[in-house]
């Protein structure tokens, strides 16, 4: 199992994405910590689902740009017309 701060290590912690850069997030709630499974982009200073949209309900304590550190890197999907 990976720990908190094992993970945390491959990501970024400090400041935010570009608007609209599609990152893999992850999130932290009283279970532990998980990668969300879609992309994810900081918008209007707020977490958004990079797919559908959507306000991202968890806390997010770090993100990466896809292939940075990650074995499985998420594609770079955002379907949404900008």
């Amino acid at each position: 199992m990976v720990t908190r701060t094992n993970r945390l290590k491959n990501f970024k912690t400090e400041g935010n994405p570009g608007s609209g850069l599609p990152v893999q997030a992850l999130a932290e709630d009283h279970v532990g910590t998980y990668i969300l499974p879609f992309p994810c982009e900081r918008i209007n200073g707020e977490w958004r689902n990079g797919t559908t949209g959507e306000t991202v309900q968890a806390s997010i304590i770090g993100w990466r740009e896809f292939g940075a550190g990650s074995r499985d890197p998420l594609p770079l999907l955002s379907s949404r017309a900008k």
